[in-house]
């Protein structure tokens, strides 16, 4: 809007084909922050929609503007757009010439704006230092510049249909000549305002890209009020076809597809600040202005001075009540508060994708694989647990149900009636005597020989291969709960064997057939996996009390861990699920009777009672005693079963699985928990007296302490209470 040589612009023609440019300047207005007393000069003003805008905001104070441009038709109807507003004045001034205006050059703007012009006003490249020089001039120390141009790449598709079509009549060159637009980037702006010209600082600059639809007057209507410059240069006889040939090529590329035309505005700076550097001279007058303030007031308070002498004490600095709505409230309390926003943002995020995760692993379809010749099953699982164990049969029936063949290891014929009692054809008894090595391994090879031979579910149907796809072993799961010294070797003999070496065994009876090769050279086998289950709530903690079960479930992980690391050459996964606490219910009856491998609380010494009876009752009555919660129900059956299968099909290849209510907490808690604050949470308390030593020949105990006086209350009768002894993995 600065080009003076011939007056192109029409306040009309700008309203109808370009009336969107004061409108995309809100965020330069926002950084310009103008207020009632400010004093302003806007470059390039056009048709002073904006400075309408500001006159009302000057009204309110002391402020003027003071508004320039080349075109005396847009000056004229920024007149007209601002009234007859006493604080504001328009010139027609051309904008490369500020510095040969005294007043504009006597530094009293506080504050400099400039919307859409300046790409106009920047096209001599001899005057472009001279402009930013002037502008600094013009500006009070510590005022603000704060413009808006079209940055480096603006309007691209219009600028090449102008220079394409002009440059076909009066040449490339000349085409260039008379193009009337500079577009910067940012760094050439930096380089010249701060290094070339300098005392200016730069504190904001930004380029964006606009994509705006056209006016009313469409692309033509834009080309003929903009692009004039390179029209004229065309001979009179060419122009209006030069017109229809650039018309033509930027409706094409300007089309869009949902209506309309639209143009890519690139402004390279939306919000700009670009503010004087009068540091030093703030610096200077803050100090000055702190030590006049420090006369005054020891002068006014000086009851030697004439109070006709006197001077007044400075002014107090008003306190503003500021009053704040919801919306600002809210953003004062972000402000202040962003380490817990921002722990709360990843905290919600971390739980939402919990969440996805859950939903979508429980959606997931899981069923075993069927033949493509027959459609029947194809995939073995041997379960190596006792038939009689919940455990056993809910994996058992869930695998069957997923399409698996099941098979139960048996070590005689109660086993097999178990088993048969469960009434599913696909679930079948393997009876393997690992107590009689020979007769288990005649057995394994029996079985080695039918996942060899082809199989058909039913008559005259066409064989297909079967294959093993895991092996299952889950140890016995019921432990004695007792102090040590009341646990006959006997017992713990009969454990060991039982729950430790009876496990091994089997375990060692089917490597043969773990790592054999079962299909016929050539097909590609799936190694099968192993699966060892055993409770981890107890050999996480080693609670005080649980013997037994702390020291074979930790042999059985020091012994999964030494199996892992001989199968893992021979790429057979071998898995450790350390289970929780299930709910069982549906698979025990309403009250199970004890565990026959119990020692009777009755049956312990008087000596043993007054050691260990109260901490022994408090720790089985406290929340977290037994292997369980108490007082929660423990973890569907779903979520075991979801597990078990996800390590089968291999979409979990963790080496370690923790499943059920406890598993992780109680993992947790056994890792980074203090011992001493375990026990103590489970109600262990120090004996402060011990009973006095008998002989094994003694009849009953003594009641006596070692002073000799007696003591009739300091030891707890034990109830043969089977709550105390109940197992957690037979309750429901």
């Amino acid at each position: 809007m600065s080009v003076p040589t011939k007056d192109q612009w029409s306040s009309q023609a700008y309203q109808h084909s370009a009336a969107f440019v004061p409108k995309l300047a809100g965020k330069v207005v926002q950084w310009l922050d103008l207020q009632k007393d400010d004093v302003v000069l806007d470059i390039g003003c056009g048709d002073g929609v904006l400075d309408a805008q500001f006159a009302d905001i000057l009204s309110q104070g002391s402020g003027s503007l003071h508004g320039v441009d080349s075109s005396p038709k847009m000056i004229q109807a920024a007149k007209v757009a601002v009234g007859d507003a006493g604080n504001c004045m328009f010139e027609v001034i051309d904008c490369t010439e500020l510095a040969s205006v005294p007043g504009l050059q006597d530094g009293h703007f506080t504050k400099v704006f400039s919307n859409a012009a300046m790409h106009w006003i920047l096209k001599p490249q001899e005057k472009r230092t001279e402009f930013f020089r002037s502008v600094r001039e013009a500006l009070a120390p510590g005022g603000t510049f704060v413009f808006e141009m079209g940055g480096l790449g603006n309007v691209s598709e219009m600028r090449m249909a102008l220079l394409m079509a002009t440059a076909r009549r009066i040449g490339l060159e000349k085409a260039q000549q008379v193009d009337p637009w500079f577009f910067p980037d940012e760094d050439w702006l930096t380089t010249v305002m701060e290094e070339e010209v300098g005392g200016w600082k730069i504190e904001r600059i930004e380029r964006e890209w606009r994509p705006t639809k056209a006016d009313k007057g469409g692309v033509e209507g834009w080309l003929r009020l903009m692009g004039q410059s390179f029209f004229d240069a065309v001979p009179g006889t060419e122009r209006e076809e030069c017109i229809r040939e650039t018309v033509d090529v930027a409706r094409s590329v300007c089309a869009n597809p949902s209506g309309g035309e639209m143009l890519s505005y690139l402004s390279s700076l939306p919000n700009q600040i670009w503010r004087y550097s009068g540091d030093v001279a703030d610096f200077v007058d803050g100090q000055i202005e702190k030590v006049a303030d420090v006369v005054r007031t020891t002068l006014s308070s000086s009851p030697w001075i004439p109070d006709n002498i006197r001077p007044s004490p400075p002014p107090q600095n008003p306190i503003l009540i500021v009053d704040a709505s919801r919306l600002g409230m809210l953003q004062a309390w972000v402000v202040r508060n962003k380490v817990v926003i921002g722990v709360g943002a990843v905290a919600l995020g971390l739980i939402s994708y919990r969440v996805y995760k859950n939903t979508r692993h429980h959606r997931k379809s899981r069923k075993a694989r069927r033949s493509k010749r027959n459609g029947g099953r194809v995939e073995v699982v041997v379960i190596a647990g006792s038939p009689d164990l919940p455990l056993t049969k809910s994996l058992a029936l869930d695998l069957e149900r997923k399409g698996f063949m099941v098979y139960i290891v048996c070590g005689g014929s109660e086993d097999e009636s178990c088993v048969q009692n469960i009434s599913r054809p696909d679930i079948r008894s393997l009876t393997v005597d690992v107590t009689n090595p020979p007769s288990a391994t005649l057995a394994i090879e029996r079985f080695a020989a039918f996942l060899k031979a082809p199989y058909s579910p039913v008559p005259r149907a066409r064989p297909d291969h079967i294959s093993l796809r895991a092996i299952l072993l889950i140890p016995a799961l019921n432990y004695q709960t007792s102090p040590i010294a009341t646990i006959p070797p006997s017992s713990f003999a009969d454990v060991f064997n039982t729950h430790l070496l009876h496990p091994i065994v089997t375990i060692q009876a089917f490597l043969p057939l773990l790592t054999a090769r079962l299909h016929p050279v050539g097909e590609k086998q799936t190694p099968p996996k192993v699966l060892v289950f055993t409770p981890s709530i107890i050999s996480s903690i080693n609670p005080p009390f649980h013997a037994p079960e702390a020291t074979v479930c930790s042999a059985l992980a020091a012994f999964t861990e030494v199996l892992t690391a001989e199968l893992r050459p021979l790429s057979i996964p071998v898995t450790h699920i350390q289970l929780g606490t299930f709910d069982f219910s549906s698979f025990t009856p309403i009250k199970s009777p004890a565990g026959d491998q119990v020692l009777p609380a009755s049956s312990w010494p008087e000596n043993a009672r007054m050691a260990y009876g109260r901490n022994f009752v408090v720790q089985n009555e406290s929340a977290i005693s037994g292997g369980k919660v108490r007082g929660m129900k423990g973890s569907s059956l779903k979520y075991l079963h979801n597990a078990v299968f996800d390590v089968i099909d291999g979409s979990n290849t963790s080496s370690t699985v923790r499943i059920g209510l406890g598993a992780s907490v109680y993992g947790f808690v056994g890792r980074w928990a203090p011992r001493s604050l375990v026990t103590w949470m489970m109600g262990m308390r120090k004996v402060d007296e011990l009973s006095s030593w008998q002989s094994s020949s003694s009849e009953g105990s003594l009641n006596e302490s070692d002073d000799g006086e007696t003591s009739p209350q300091d030891f707890v009768t034990i109830p043969p209470d089977s709550r105390i002894v109940a197992n957690v993995w037979k309750e429901p």
